[in-house]
């Protein structure tokens, strides 16, 4: 994480706060740099993000972070039961599309979660568009049964699937 008025290396990226409900990224909890590494107490809610680069997470300054306390709730006590990170995806059919093994964030914004990266069965990894999910538990990720057809293997073809799983939806 580094600030734009000053170009200061502040914190890393310790966790990212997603809400599966809204499919976007509310926040990130963070850690030190440097030979005293480890957790930092403050947060860094959505809001508060100049943009996400390849390389680095932008804040304007280091006054962006804040207390848990200051922030918003979902950001300062995020709901831990709502990890979507090793849930199985399973459409409604019962097909199992994979594990979810990461997010997938477009570059450039302040956020915008437009994907997930999946360890598929017996095929390595995959890539789906972020779906209009109908169910998340904590343990699973349902989706719309069309979401099968979007699978892609890598992220180029995730780009052009998530334009196309939007216009398929009526999303956009």
């Amino acid at each position: 994480m580094v600030t734009v008025r000053g170009g200061d290396d502040v914190a890393e990226v310790r966790d990212v706060i997603y809400s599966p409900d809204a499919g976007r990224l509310v926040g990130l909890t963070l850690n030190n740099r440097g030979f005293f590494a480890g957790r930092r107490r403050d947060v860094l809610p959505a809001e508060a993000i100049h943009a996400i680069g390849k390389d680095a997470v932008m804040v304007t300054d280091e006054s962006s972070l804040t207390a848990p306390e200051d922030a918003p709730e979902d950001v300062g006590r995020p709901a831990t039961e709502r990890n979507v990170i090793g849930n199985d995806v399973l459409t409604e059919r019962g097909v199992s599309l994979g594990v979810v093994h990461d997010l997938v964030l477009l570059v450039g914004s302040s956020g915008e979660v437009v994907g997930y990266q999946i360890e598929k069965p017996d095929r390595g990894q995959g890539f789906i568009p972020l779906p209009a999910q109908l169910a998340v538990s904590g343990t699973a990720l349902v989706v719309p049964d069309i979401t099968e057809e979007f699978v892609r293997d890598d992220l180029v073809g995730l780009g052009a699937a998530v334009d196309d799983f939007r216009a398929r939806l009526g999303l956009g």
